[in-house]
């Protein structure tokens, strides 16, 4: 029975990654295909406009550089013509300077923008666009067609199939785990127990779907605690489909309680309520007495505290770094192209965010283990967060930011002005 089993997982997961892998190239062509004909459609438009402006303008960069010399000289000439100002009205020029500077820097923070879904790269579409009105404006038939169709292709086809098996899911996965934690029971089934774990949680990753590649598996961690940037609650199930965790949250309600409560079935797990001092102190302690313990799984812990949008690796809490002398980073990198992975919780409801993941085209991500890193004498926590941080953003190829994801939780406008 178990080698029957055994057989089915293999061959399942063999024909459901070459299936994905083709799935990927023929989005690739079509992504390729939309983003040359936008830029032909773009340079066309550039073509007409210029021509309607007259001789003066073109597209040639010579003529234009001299073109934009002749008129900065006219300018010229035209305020020595004009007679000299006030002083009030020279003071009141600088400030409108002044104030215009200030309003840019606002409007172009590197802080709020990491908390709303990133855009695209300049130039290109990938189709996911719910309503033409708010996009690029003029499309070509060929394009209305082809986004016509991979709009139908998602709601008719991919949407209600995705959602029939990711609620099957929401059943399998309490009765799998009640069934694990009945075989953890005795040792000799432990290690069948985890392996059942793994097959069902990679299945649900499958219904979803995410594709996922993991690099530098010999850095796999096998004790300790990991860290990694936190992107969505499908960060879990992504870095569980490797190597099985002892999990540490805040404590939900709804579907992700459900899971929550399932998970801690198999593994001991920590929930804690963020509000509460009283429970993050009692935290700090049971992290300290699972990491010696030398039979219990790795710690996963997301030390940003919040959800952020995959641009950016912010602030590191250093109480995950003050329990332990050695921690083991991963870092995640979701591609936009083919969905978008962020979850805004402030503005998105989980179910709301999971009706929007299965009308995308899929989840795309890479996984890194990363070499142990060990804190240096007399290093403090907070240091010890901000090298492990900058280790985990540099791997990942997004930006490391000093500020607090908290911050995406009140309004720093209202807050502070």
């Amino acid at each position: 029975m178990w080698l029957a089993l055994l057989i089915y997982g293999l061959i399942f997961t063999f024909g459901l990654v070459s299936l994905q892998n083709a799935y990927l190239a023929l989005l690739e062509r079509l992504f390729g295909w939309s983003s040359r004909h936008l830029q032909e459609l773009r340079r066309a438009n550039e073509r007409e406009e210029l021509k309607s402006l007259g001789d003066g303008w073109t597209l040639n960069p010579r003529v234009a550089e001299q073109q934009k010399q002749k008129n900065v000289r006219q300018r010229r000439k035209k305020q020595m013509q004009t007679p000299a100002k006030s002083q009030l009205c020279q003071q009141m020029e600088q400030c409108c300077d002044m104030i215009s500077e200030g309003m840019a820097l606002v409007l172009e923070d590197d802080v709020t923008t990491r908390f709303v879904s990133a855009p695209l790269p300049a130039g290109e579409w990938n189709l996911l666009t719910r309503d033409l009105s708010v996009h690029i404006g003029h499309l070509s038939w060929r394009l209305r067609v082809v986004w016509l169709l991979g709009l139908l292709f998602r709601y008719t086809l991919l949407a209600p199939l995705r959602t029939a098996t990711s609620l099957s899911c929401l059943l399998l996965v309490p009765a799998t785990t009640g069934l694990i934690g009945l075989l953890c029971k005795l040792r000799c089934n432990q290690r069948v127990g985890k392996w059942l774990l793994r097959q069902c949680l990679c299945m649900t990753a499958s219904f979803v779907p995410i594709m996922r590649r993991y690099h530098n598996l010999e850095h796999r961690p096998t004790k300790g605690i990991c860290v990694c940037n936190h992107t969505n609650p499908l960060d879990v199930l992504i870095l569980m489909c490797d190597v099985q965790y002892s999990l540490t949250g805040q404590r939900h309600d709804g579907i992700l309680g459900v899971f929550q409560s399932s998970l801690s079935r198999v593994s001991p797990h920590m929930w804690f309520n963020r509000r509460e001092p009283g429970e993050r102190e009692a935290l700090g302690d049971a992290l300290r007495q699972h990491t010696q313990s030398p039979d219990k799984p790795p710690i996963l812990l997301f030390p940003e505290g919040t959800c952020i949008n995959n641009t950016a690796v912010m602030q590191f809490k250093k109480g995950s770094f003050a329990v332990s002398d050695v921690v083991y980073p991963m870092a995640i990198r979701y591609d936009r192209r083919y969905g978008e992975a962020y979850w805004d919780s402030t503005r998105y409801s989980m179910f709301r965010y999971m009706l929007m993941l299965v009308s995308s085209w899929c989840l795309s991500c890479d996984i890194w283990y990363l070499p142990p890193i060990f804190r240096e004498p007399n290093e403090s926590p907070i240091r010890f967060a901000s090298r492990v941080k900058a280790a985990i953003a540099a791997q990942a190829g997004i930006e490391d930011l000093p500020w607090d994801g908290n911050l995406k939780r009140c309004s720093p406008f209202r807050d502070w002005l």
